[in-house]
């Protein structure tokens, strides 16, 4: 039987007699004693690379011994540590990758003795850490409904009793907003951006070729495209009853201009936007009016492509979010210090640990409030896949290949397994021949067909042909100079350009999404390298799951990755990905990474 913190962690990490260890016992042997040198006081723990260490022994049993005994242990133990790192610095981040890992205990090991203990951490973790009760019990619902002989049941049950649980109508989705929006109110002041005004007062008025949008009854974005960069504002108007109007906004481009015949009239009743109009308000300035149906949030940024500069606006209505914006949080300088964590996570007060065995249940066992699928609200049923490129975008080249014909072949290759093996999944590409798309189309495309996930596919390219691996992204800021040189490679900009965009997105981001996107990211990376591995048609390196500034996943309402499946440079693997077979490999675990993440999330 289980019990917790020293006691339990004794039982996972001395209970094999040494003198039986045999490889992998002696490598988890090595990090189990590591482990318990980073809860005494000691100079030990308080190196950082200490605990980052301690964390990878245990991921290399995970990652290359799965079957062994010793794995379920080691995911545990990966989450303890990240979940103590959590406590010491607040960076989210280590949260993150304790969720992550205690899901991968109990969806990987569902029969082990250790994945009730894993579910009920994870339970915790919503409860203590990140404040969302009704999650919580969800997820300690979930651990009764998942493993009833548990020796976890009886406390996941007086939590149950304390925790109020989601009305019948819930539907606890993650954040629609996938950025940092400003509410209405916030955004009555009039807010600036672009070229300062000195800068545009110097430079000759830019054309203003195109406005494209689109639209459902809960997000818009529009975008505007100039063809140089230029200074604009625009301000949230309140509704005027006395003049008949309701809730609008205008964005002024100044130093912009129209061409002769251009369209006044853009949009009318398509959605959120009820009408949108477009006129040269004065010789410098071209002015747009949106009325909305209603306006939850917006947030306004601009993007400078080479010999384009796009102005976005997307917007959020009122049934787009469930309550108000989230409260703002101030972000903990960390040190270079490592943690003087105390245990992990604190026992349920009911634990007695002088006893071999948690005591029972004092109360009657009573049936859920709500069934578990309803009360998530996160079934999954339509995927959004994204080939990268198209068109007059070839994408990477490489010994006569383009990256554009080989994402299609692949997205249309994961779309077969998603609908073979999972019937009831509808599944959308962005294309399906080879045409065109703009980036920030991909991501409207996947918003206004209300997509579940996002994936886009790519291909890599190095100027050093050595160069080899597979790597999957999700959007953030970062620091990584091959990361940011790809995200500018991708973004068909500069250097310049995606400094820009790092910038505005520490406006823009906030965490609603990066937790599910890192999440999808981290099991897509692994399943499809561990196919391919099973595949022995090559052993693949494994570069892991990165972050980076993507103009393709921002703004969408959804978890959303971009998969760089191989290099197109590397001539082996290029060699591979011309054939079929290997292309379905790829696909195959992709499809598996997609899957294990609904495995995850709903329990399906």
């Amino acid at each position: 039987m289980k019990v917790l913190l020293l006691p339990l962690l004794a039982f996972l990490l001395w209970s094999t007699p040494l003198q039986a260890a045999d490889r992998v016992d002696r490598i988890y042997n090595k990090a189990a004693r590591d482990f318990h040198q980073l809860y005494k006081d000691t100079p030990f723990r308080d190196r950082a690379d200490n605990w980052i260490a301690t964390i990878e022994r245990f991921k290399a049993i995970t990652e290359h011994h799965p079957k062994h005994r010793r794995a379920a242990h080691s995911l545990l133990n990966i989450g303890l540590l990240y979940s103590s790192l959590y406590k010491w610095n607040h960076q989210k981040n280590y949260l993150e990758q304790a969720i992550i890992f205690f899901r991968r205990l109990v969806a990987d090991y569902p029969k082990s003795a250790l994945a009730d203990d894993g579910q009920y951490r994870l339970a915790e973790i919503y409860e203590i850490f990140l404040k969302d009760p009704q999650r919580a019990y969800i997820e300690y619902q979930k651990l009764i409904e998942l493993f009833p002989r548990g020796d976890f049941v009886p406390y996941a049950k007086k939590k149950l009793e304390k925790l109020k649980p989601p009305p019948q109508t819930a539907q606890l989705k993650p954040d629609q907003s996938g950025a940092q929006a400003a509410a209405p109110e916030e955004l009555m002041k009039i807010q600036m951006g672009g070229l300062d005004y000195a800068t545009a007062e110097s430079q000759p008025a830019g054309l203003t070729s195109r406005v494209d949008y689109w639209s459902s009854s809960d997000w818009s974005r529009m975008v505007i495209n100039v063809a140089k960069p230029i200074h604009y504002k625009y301000q949230v108007l309140k509704a005027d009853k006395k003049l008949g109007k309701g809730r609008r906004m205008y964005i002024d481009l100044y130093k912009a201009y129209l061409p002769k015949g251009f369209k006044k009239r853009i949009a009318a009743n398509d959605g959120l936007i009820t009408q949108a109009r477009i006129a040269q308000f004065n010789t410098e300035t071209v002015r747009i009016v949106l009325d909305l149906a209603s306006l939850k949030r917006i947030k306004v940024f601009h993007l400078e492509l080479p010999k384009q500069y796009k102005v976005v606006i997307d917007i959020l209505g009122e049934s787009a979010l469930a309550g108000g914006l989230p409260p703002k949080k101030t972000q903990k300088t960390t040190s270079p210090r490592a943690p003087r964590p105390s245990i992990p996570i604190n026992p349920p007060q009911a634990y007695d640990t002088k006893k071999s065995s948690p005591a029972p249940s004092k109360h009657k066992e009573t049936k859920p409030a709500i069934s578990l699928s309803k009360a998530l609200g996160l079934k999954v049923n339509r995927i959004i896949l994204d080939p990268g490129h198209g068109g007059r975008d070839p994408g990477a080249l490489g010994f006569q290949q383009k990256e554009k014909n080989l994402a299609l072949k692949l997205a249309l290759l994961v779309k077969k397994e998603l609908q073979t093996k999972l019937p009831g999944m509808e599944v959308l590409l962005t294309r399906s021949k080879d045409r065109y798309i703009s980036l920030e189309a991909r991501t409207a495309f996947a918003n206004q067909n209300k997509g579940d996930l996002f994936v886009s596919i790519h291909l890599n390219a190095s100027r050093k042909h050595q160069v080899s691996g597979m790597e999957t992204y999700y959007l953030n800021l970062t620091t990584d100079n091959d990361a940011l040189a790809l995200a500018a490679t991708e973004n068909q900009t500069s250097r310049r350009g995606i400094a820009q965009l790092q910038n505005l997105l520490k406006n823009l981001m906030t965490n609603s999404k990066i937790t599910e996107s890192n999440e999808l990211a981290q099991l897509i990376q692994a399943e499809t390298i561990h196919h391919i591995h099973r595949s022995k048609l090559i052993h693949l390196r494994n570069l892991g799951v990165k972050q980076a500034p993507f103009v393709v996943l921002l703004g969408a309402n959804m978890p959303s990755v971009l998969v760089e499946a191989g290099f197109i440079s590397n001539k082996r693997e290029n060699d591979l990905l011309k054939k079929r077979k290997y292309r379905k490999v790829v696909a195959q675990g992709i499809f598996k990474g997609l899957k294990k993440y609904l495995v995850l999330t709903q329990s399906l």
